[in-house]
């Protein structure tokens, strides 16, 4: 990602992981209006809709736990590059990664949504794409997670070098 100033850097990093997150809301809100108006579900049997409960929310858990864990070690990786802007680069992906995992289980909780339309499945929407919302990519969460020092967090934090 070409950027002329952290700033810049920041603010199209975070424009297109906030686009991101509308995907599952704009879908829910299909889907929920499509569904309230049918009033019928694909799976309407007790035992098979806590089935599908169990088995999305491990499926999730299980998927956003892997990856958690996978971009823990990404960035031990990243954060033995010699330049800055080679770390700036990695953090992209790893940002759209982590992005794109939260959505991806809050598309598979939309699905259990779709097939049962028991509001569970609308609450773990809400709580992943907030998980989602609060791992965005801020300058302070990239010090953190690089373990920035010096004049780097400086620069990070402050946009410029004082």
């Amino acid at each position: 990602m070409k950027f002329s100033s952290i700033k810049e850097y920041f603010y199209r990093l975070q424009s297109v992981c906030y686009a991101l997150l509308l995907l599952p809301l704009g879908l829910l809100i299909v889907v929920y209006f499509t569904k309230s108006q049918s009033e019928s579900f694909i799976v309407e049997d007790e035992q098979y809709v806590l089935v599908l409960k169990i088995l999305f929310t491990v499926i999730a858990i299980a998927e956003l736990t892997i990856v958690h864990l996978f971009l823990k070690s990404k960035f031990k990786q990243i954060m033995v590059l010699p330049s800055l802007g080679d770390r700036l680069d990695k953090f992209v992906s790893i940002s759209f990664i982590r992005t794109a995992v939260g959505i991806t289980s809050s598309l598979i909780m939309l699905l259990g949504f779709f097939l049962t339309g028991n509001n569970w499945f609308i609450a773990l929407i809400l709580i992943i794409l907030c998980i989602v919302f609060f791992q965005r990519p801020t300058p302070s969460r990239l010090c953190q997670e690089l373990q920035l020092k010096g004049s780097e967090k400086e620069l990070i934090l402050n946009g410029e070098l004082k």
